[in-house]
């Protein structure tokens, strides 16, 4: 007997798990050792091995012991591929949901590097072609109010779906600009993989006057008065919008005077 089971301790350590969870699982009634002896020790066999793997991964898929246990007692080869279907897209979607993960994590690396590394100068910039993802036109919706501004932005993340707000910009007119009505934004956008009929648009390649702003997001006025002053000194001919991302922000800093963006205004050749 002792060659062909298990002690409680050795199929413990061969599934890695302790040995009060096998002891648990008995009591539960889930998983039973194969033997118990006349001294009341346990044994497993050797065919128990698949049976505790297959509920340890149903476990780690969330799935409840007494699910698991309704399933082993009534279990047939057509309530497994059912089962079996049921995990593939739960892991399928899990598996979405940890590569979105990812690229948040990556796009927050970039962005804070870009922050971190930022020039205090006014200067023109060649930026590439991006696809985004803008939200309906809000000009005149919150205008000098920097708390419709952030409903707008929780709106705008709810209406996407997005649950990981990592990266949102913000687009304002040069227009408006002009007119020192600096918080009069015209639309959240977020930036997309590829694009999507009717729903993506993309900033253009080409030089725009660029600068980076320190500070809290209200304070963006200061900025961009320099940056229209320059564009004028220099005979620059800008473009509709100005694109402002925020590199450095409350995830990464505990102290808004400490928040880093930049703002990109359009040019025409």
């Amino acid at each position: 007997m002792y060659k062909k089971y298990f002690t409680t301790g050795k199929f413990a350590r061969l599934c890695n798990i302790d040995k009060h969870v096998l002891f648990h699982y008995d009591e539960i009634g889930l998983f039973k050792p194969e033997v118990i002896n006349e001294k009341g020790y346990r044994y497993y066999s050797y065919d128990q091995y698949f049976t505790i793997y297959v509920i340890l991964n149903l476990k780690n898929l969330g799935m409840s012991l007494m699910d698991i246990k309704n399933y082993l007692e009534q279990r047939n080869p057509e309530m497994l591929l059912n089962l079996l279907d049921e995990k593939t897209l739960e892991i399928s979607e899990k598996i979405k949901w940890l590569q979105e993960v990812q690229k948040s994590i990556e796009n927050l690396k970039q962005l804070t590097t870009d922050g971190l590394e930022s020039r205090y100068d006014i200067h023109l910039e060649e930026l590439p072609e991006v696809v985004i993802l803008p939200s309906h036109n809000i000009e005149n919706e919150s205008i000098n109010d920097f708390a419709g501004f952030m409903e707008e932005y929780v709106k705008f993340c709810k209406s996407l779906g997005i649950t990981i707000n990592e990266y949102v910009g913000s687009m304002i007119s040069v227009s408006n600009l002009r007119k020192s009505n600096f918080l009069n934004l015209s639309y959240l956008y977020v930036k997309a993989d590829h694009p999507i009929d009717g729903q993506t648009t993309v900033r253009k390649k080409g030089i725009y006057l660029c600068g980076y702003f320190k500070g809290k997001y209200e304070g963006f006025h200061k900025l961009y008065t320099k940056m229209l002053a320059y564009a004028d000194e220099h005979n620059i001919t800008l473009g509709e919008y100005s694109y402002e991302e925020y590199l450095i922000s409350d995830i990464a800093e505990k102290h808004p005077e400490n928040y880093v963006s930049k703002l990109m205004i359009e040019t025409v050749s």
